[in-house]
């Protein structure tokens, strides 16, 4: 059997955030409070959505928010500070990532 030329990967980005940015961007999310109340819950379920997603082998993009650009980017995008925003941004991220390790096509 002839392999498939046109392999893709599976690629998926995460809003992944650094703990001193944690309760500022909470406060600033539309939808902040529907996020975990302290960093550590938070990354705790985010760290086991990540491991989850590389057993199933998909490429894992921590797609860092800075609460200093993001609300420009989503106003930018099209897109609401908020949970469509984060991902928005996130698998946009990704595939940058995947473009500059030439993973991905340009």
């Amino acid at each position: 059997m002839e392999k498939s030329k046109n392999l893709s990967v599976q690629a998926v980005g995460i809003p992944w955030y650094k703990e001193a940015d944690f309760l500022r961007l909470r406060a600033l999310f539309v939808d902040g409070q529907k996020l975990h109340p302290t960093f550590l819950q938070w990354k705790d379920a985010a760290e086991q959505l990540h491991k989850r997603l590389i057993r199933q082998g998909v490429v894992v993009v921590k797609a860092y928010i800075d609460p200093d650009t993001f609300p420009a980017w989503c106003a930018a995008n099209g897109h609401d500070v908020d949970a469509n925003g984060r991902n928005a941004f996130a698998n946009v991220e990704a595939a940058r990532v995947l473009r500059a390790s030439g993973q991905m096509p340009t």
